[in-house]
């Protein structure tokens, strides 16, 4: 049998495989082959990560200062002087 695709893997790794022949098949290579039975393995890792994230897992926004800063290297890399009102992430262009 050929390598499992990755779509399928990932199928199993999400437990959205429905049994059947495709499935049994597809196990049984990733039993015999090193690189599926490793990006299974990878995909169910990550599959396991993304559903026990909690809000603490998430990244937060940079500190303010951190925006400045930012800002101070964009205007001096583009030879302009830097905004005087203090920079908003959620602002986009022209706002």
């Amino acid at each position: 049998m050929a390598h499992v695709d990755s779509a399928h893997l990932l199928e199993l790794a999400l437990g959205n495989a429905a049994p059947g022949d495709d499935d049994a098949e597809a196990l049984l290579h990733v039993g015999d082959c090193d690189r599926c039975r490793d990006e299974l393995g990878m995909l169910i890792r990550l599959v396991t990560a993304a559903r026990t994230a909690t809000a603490v897992d998430l990244p937060i926004p940079p500190p303010e200062h951190i925006w400045l800063r930012i800002t101070r290297e964009v205007s001096r890399e583009r030879g302009t002087p830097p905004p005087r009102d203090r920079p908003r992430p959620d602002a986009g262009p022209g706002s």
